[in-house]
């Protein structure tokens, strides 16, 4: 009995041991359980079925578990299939037992699935608004995933789920801002933790590449870290639209670009793209930069499209901040390639570039204010090998550099720094020119020819008008020039100037060693050692009235104090010192006096009283200096020191003067004046000795009012002929003039006839045969018509004027 017993266990024992290693090895096939586990997935989601084959079991003696596995199920939901290549999972004995299959993993391997197939799979059990967009954006593409699902005993999955899969040639369509094609990764997905390698895709027919792209869950948001590269490819704008990058002077329609870029970002979970962090290493050609207006405005030959090309870029962009720094070629106009390196920053709209540039040649447009210095300039001022730097920041533009420039005709030195600021441009410049042309017309200075000179001036300009000059130094061989805070208006009048260094020699070759400084307001103290007045004299007695010398802007007072100063030439007078009030641009007061020796002087005043008349006077003990100075007398000579005298009264614009000088010559006088002269033998004297025709008196008593100058009466007498003269000359328009020109016999023969007179006067009594002439010269300055007649009498006026000037010699 208990043979059979031992017999029946051993035998019950090894079927068991058969069936245990039949089952761990081979296992069996069933589909008893397939309605369990249809009813189990229904109860997950009713919107899903599954047609599932039979079920392979194999056994674990170890663990005490039954491993389920099943080939070639297909899932559907709404009816679409999603084919699956196994299922695997784990079941306890004891649900086997109970003929209930109650698993705790399970693991998944696809067959390869569309990628909108999947995304609608897993909206089933997950309809976050998330998948919705995510469904709409996926285009095509295929899946392969390997996944690893813990479920926990309510039939719930847990979060320590793990999907390894594969993509393969997937295409999205970003919210329409850029397409991506041609994707292809590995993945690895954990809970709230992304990772993908072996990357390759193509965005706007660029070909991208990356070892690496790791994404982490964080709340509502996802990060992500990627190190990304692309072959040289087209650059498009789409792509820099996806980084929230967008450039306004920037065409990059023909760009080429390779990088190697790396780089983390936040999207939301509107898909919304943040919070980017970009560092990429760049090379590119063919960028094209739209000219801004600024640039427009002083360098002309500068092309629409500036060329940046073979540059090589370290961009890194952070919290809306864009920096670039970089170098390569950069393409000015078509002909001339130049070399840069720059740094760029962008924040929102706030533009700033910092930059170096070697220019071989660029061309800045002739300024206005040049031409008053730089007589000869060019319409465009050409730069040559240029080492610049230029910093552009919004609408501020400041740039300096050194180098060669031409604003003539042959290339000099320069260095520079201009910056423009709002309505301001500051410069500071300093020249060494040699071959150009330099002047500065107020001070009568003229740069020699071929002589070494230095120029260096510092100031601003404000609305291209008003130019002050904070300072001014010429340094040229023994000439020296230095101007301290000199501020100009637009119409280049003086608003005010601190202090002038003058030590040069002008365009006369005249030595001028003085100073100009300001005292108080617009008082200002002017002495030195010389000092030529020539032209300034010249430049006041040309003067329009109406359009006056409009040098100053303000009303100003000068003391003034000069060991010597220059007339003219020639003549110079020495211990000048006197007092000016100029009101308006026109002298108010004055009181100057100055001595040619010790006992000959020159004095001039202007004075303006309570009744508004201003009175000018004028006396120099020698005329020659100001007599030579009008076109009508030439080749004055006053050998017998002849002197001058003049008064003249103004009032309402009406000005009423009197002109006398006394004892001179002139030896160049209208031809029918010389032949009057031969009938006088003091004439046919002075003419053969080549002395000129003696004047003992000139008295002119004439108005001025505007333009119009009437001569109410020129009378000029002397041993060989004699002139009386009247009318009127409208500047620039209509000469009237009359009178009577007579040699000396004619007046002494006249003049006999009157009792006691005769033996007064100095010359030969002649015949009958007397004669003279009277004239009339009238028409406009160009075609002057002139009518002579003879004469046989004198005038009673003609008579009177010579007695009255008889009795007063």
């Amino acid at each position: 009995m208990k043979n059979n017993i031992l017999k029946y266990f051993i035998l019950l024992l090894s079927v068991l041991v058969i069936f245990t290693v039949y089952l761990s090895t081979v296992g069996i096939e069933t589909d008893k359980f397939n309605d369990q586990i249809k009813n189990r997935v229904s109860q997950i989601n009713n919107n899903i079925d599954i047609d599932l084959k039979k079920i392979k079991l194999t056994f674990d003696p170890l663990k005490l578990k039954i491993y389920a596995k099943t080939v070639g199920t297909t899932v559907y939901f709404s009816k679409i299939p999603l084919a699956l290549e196994t299922i695997k999972t784990e079941v306890s004995l004891s649900s086997l037992i109970k003929k209930k299959i109650s698993s705790s993993n399970i693991e998944v391997k696809t067959k390869p699935i569309l990628l909108n197939d999947l995304i609608k799979f897993i909206r089933t059990t997950n309809n976050k608004p998330q998948l919705f967009i995510l469904e709409k954006i996926v285009k095509k593409g295929h899946v392969i995933i390997d996944l690893s699902l813990n479920i926990d005993e309510n039939g719930k999955i847990k979060n320590d789920y793990e999907i390894v899969g594969l993509i393969k040639d997937a295409s999205i369509n970003f919210l329409n801002k850029a397409n991506f094609k041609n994707i292809n990764f590995n993945f690895n997905f954990q809970k709230d933790n992304y990772l993908f390698n072996e990357i390759n895709f193509k965005a706007e027919e660029v070909n991208f590449t990356s070892k690496k792209v790791n994404i982490k869950k964080k709340k509502n948001s996802f990060l992500v870290y990627a190190i990304l590269e692309n072959d040289r490819s087209s650059l498009n704008s789409n792509i820099l639209k996806l980084l929230n990058l967008s450039f306004e002077n920037i065409i990059i329609d023909d760009a080429k670009f390779k990088t190697n870029n790396e780089f983390s970002l936040e999207i939301d979970e509107k898909f919304k793209v943040k919070n980017i962090i970009l560092s990429s290493d760049i090379n590119i050609t063919k960028l094209k930069y739209k000219k801004l207006k600024i640039i427009n405005n002083y360098f002309p030959e500068v092309d629409d499209l500036i060329l940046l090309d073979n540059h090589k870029l370290n961009l890194n962009y952070e919290d809306n901040n864009l920096s670039i720094k970089g170098e390569g070629q950069i393409q000015l106009n078509y002909d001339q390639v130049d070399e840069i390196k720059y740094l760029i920053n962008k924040k929102d709209k706030d533009l700033s570039i910092d930059s170096e540039l070697f220019l071989k040649n660029i061309f800045l447009d002739q300024q206005d204010f040049l031409k008053k210095f730089f007589p000869q300039t060019n319409k465009k001022i050409n730069f040559n090998n240029q080492k610049l730097k230029i910093n552009l920041k919004n609408n501020n533009l400041t740039f300096s550099g050194s180098g060669k420039f031409k604003i003539d005709k042959d290339f000099e030195e320069i260095d520079y720094f201009i910056e423009k600021k709002e309505n301001k441009i500051f410069f500071n410049t300093n020249l060494n020119i040699k071959n150009t042309k330099f002047k500065i017309d107020n001070i009568n200075y003229k740069k020699k020819n071929k002589s070494k000179m230095n120029l260096l001036i510092n100031g601003e300009l404000k609305n291209n008008k008003s130019l002050n000059i904070n300072k001014f130094i010429i340094n040229e061989e023994d000439n020296y020039i230095k101007i301290e805070n000199l501020s100009l208006n637009d119409s280049n009048q003086i608003i005010k100037i601190d202090q002038v260094n003058f030590n040069y020699l002008d365009t006369e070759n005249k030595k001028n060693n003085y100073n100009i400084k300001k005292v108080k307001g617009q008082n200002y103290l002017i002495d030195g050692t010389s000092f030529n007045a020539n032209s300034l004299i010249s430049n006041l007695l040309d003067a329009n009235d109406k359009k006056g010398n409009n040098l100053f802007e303000n009303n100003v007072s000068m003391d003034l104090n000069f060991d010597e100063v220059y007339l003219d030439k020639i003549y110079f007078v020495k211990n000048l010192s006197g007092k000016i009030n100029i009101v308006n641009n026109k002298v108010e007061q004055a009181d100057i006096l100055a001595f040619y020796n010790n006992s000959q002087n020159i004095k001039f005043t202007i004075k303006t009283n309570e009744q508004g008349e201003k009175i000018t006077t004028l006396f120099s003990s020698k005329a020659k200096p100001l007599v030579d100075r009008y076109k009508f007398i030439k080749g004055f000579k006053d050998d017998r020191e002849g002197y001058l005298d003049f008064y003249s009264l103004k009032k309402d614009g009406v000005s009423t003067s009197k002109l006398v000088i006394d004892n001179f010559k002139v030896k160049e006088i209208p031809a029918l004046a010389k032949l009057l002269a031969l009938a006088s033998l003091q004439g046919i004297a002075d003419l053969l000795t080549g002395e000129g025709i003696r004047f003992t008196d000139l008295e002119m008593n004439f108005t001025n009012q505007d333009k119009h100058m009437k001569i109410q009466e020129l009378y000029a007498i002397g041993p060989a002929i004699s002139i009386l003269l009247e009318g009127y000359i409208e500047e620039d328009k209509l000469i009237s003039l009359r009178g009577t020109l007579v040699p000396a016999t004619t007046i002494n023969r006249s003049i006999a006839s009157i009792p006691l007179l005769g033996d007064l006067l100095i010359g030969k009594k002649v015949g009958d045969g007397v004669f003279g002439v009277s004239f009339k010269i009238k028409g406009p300055p160009k075609d002057l018509k002139t009518s002579v007649n003879p004469i046989k009498t004198l005038t009673p006026r003609f008579i009177t004027r010579t007695l009255e000037k008889i009795k007063k010699n």
